[in-house]
């Protein structure tokens, strides 16, 4: 098993940050970033992701209950952890295994636009779950776009500051 008491606390942590205080803030009375699929997005890819699964669709859960929204912070979690494979199956290298690729190690270019793609995608599917109108989200899209960009820049930021610190020791 390649689950560690690290990837557990950055989970709680994580999700204790977004129903605290996340969930609570608007920068410029609009825009609320969603960092609770940071610690998803570097769990490691196994085989069998039915761990990884359940801790998305937890994760999720609470924070749906915290904000009562009825199964869409779940059902992102859930299409993120599910689609990292399916990402890197398109990315990888012909000679790398999947399930030795660890996210958190990977170079600044690819991590860039591992982050980018997960972030605008959850947050399309986050707009759209919740209006359950497309026309809806192109409407909000530029809503959306600024709020991904906020969230893109806090992944940078904690990835700089505390997973590529770590490795540097």
């Amino acid at each position: 098993m390649n689950f560690s008491i690290k990837h557990i606390i950055s989970i709680l942590i994580f999700l204790v940050l977004q129903i605290v205080w996340f969930n609570h803030i608007l920068l410029f009375d609009k825009y609320a970033p969603i960092i609770y699929i940071f610690p998803l997005l570097l769990l490691p890819i196994q085989k069998n992701e039915s761990i990884s699964i359940f801790l998305a669709f937890l994760m999720g859960l609470f924070v749906d209950i915290s904000l009562n929204t009825g199964g869409v912070f779940a059902a992102t979690a859930l299409f993120v952890v599910y689609f990292r494979k399916v990402y890197f199956l398109f990315v990888k290298n012909q000679s790398q295994d999947i399930e030795n690729i660890n996210p958190s190690q990977l170079s600044f270019a690819i991590k860039f636009f591992y982050y980018a793609t997960f972030i605008l995608l959850s947050q399309f599917l986050i707009y759209f779950l919740e209006s359950f109108n497309l026309t809806l989200v192109f409407y909000k899209l530029p809503v959306l776009l600024v709020n991904s960009l906020i969230t893109f820049f806090i992944f940078f930021f904690i990835d700089i500051v505390f997973i590529n610190s770590k490795e540097a020791n």
